[in-house]
């Protein structure tokens, strides 16, 4: 119990701030559905990290270190595209609950790959000797803090400026997107800017 309680202690404060924390916000903005996103939410997280409690991360442990920037800076790129464009009102009333679902599980799963909750998984399951406990606290910990923000973006969508906040969203990853990339085609200018690949790096060291 305690590699339990420990696990979402350390997960929910590596959340705090984490890009997740914004996509829950921006799924329940876009889709206005509170159960198939927190479901889909729910199934995305878990999976990624029952993956990684049993494979160590095994595509990022296979595909050379320089590409592991490229690959979650091209999710961020197409992120940067999608949140533009706004889901038609009538479309959006048509969209199933299994659609919506699915889509908020795959979101989560990819944004949560090369994260540094999913290395913390990887490193508390292999100290701890045991798989279960980690996988559902990192789970736990990670609802603690997305849940909240989901709930601040079905809760308050008419509300909020939209179009501002399409504009803010696809701007931010378009900017962590085209970082990530250059870095990783070593085209990044040399402005003092830390390198993205060494702040993955050190992210997974504190996790």
């Amino acid at each position: 119990m305690e590699l339990f309680y420990l696990t979402i202690l350390t997960v929910a404060v590596a959340e705090l701030g984490d890009r997740s924390l914004f996509l829950a916000i921006l799924l329940g903005v876009r889709f206005r559905r509170l159960w198939p996103v927190f479901w889909g939410m729910v199934t995305g997280l878990f999976i990624n990290q029952l993956l990684s409690a049993f494979a160590g991360v095994w595509l990022f442990a296979v595909l050379p270190a320089e590409w592991h920037g490229l690959l979650v800076g091209a999710v961020f790129l197409a992120m940067a595209v999608w949140v533009l464009f706004p889901e038609d009102e009538s479309k959006a009333e048509k969209l199933t609950a299994r659609s919506i679902f699915l889509t908020s599980a795959l979101a989560f799963f990819i944004l949560e790959m090369a994260d540094k909750t999913q290395l913390a998984v990887v490193t508390l399951a292999g100290a701890g000797g045991s798989v279960w406990p980690v996988v559902f606290g990192a789970t736990i910990g990670i609802l603690l803090v997305t849940t909240p923000a989901l709930l601040l973006g079905w809760r308050f969508a008419a509300a909020l400026p939209m179009r501002a906040l399409r504009l803010m969203a696809a701007a931010l990853f378009a900017l962590l997107g085209l970082w990530l990339v250059l870095d990783g085609l070593d085209r990044l200018p040399d402005i003092g800017l830390p390198s993205p690949a060494r702040l993955l790096d050190g992210l997974g060291e504190a996790g």
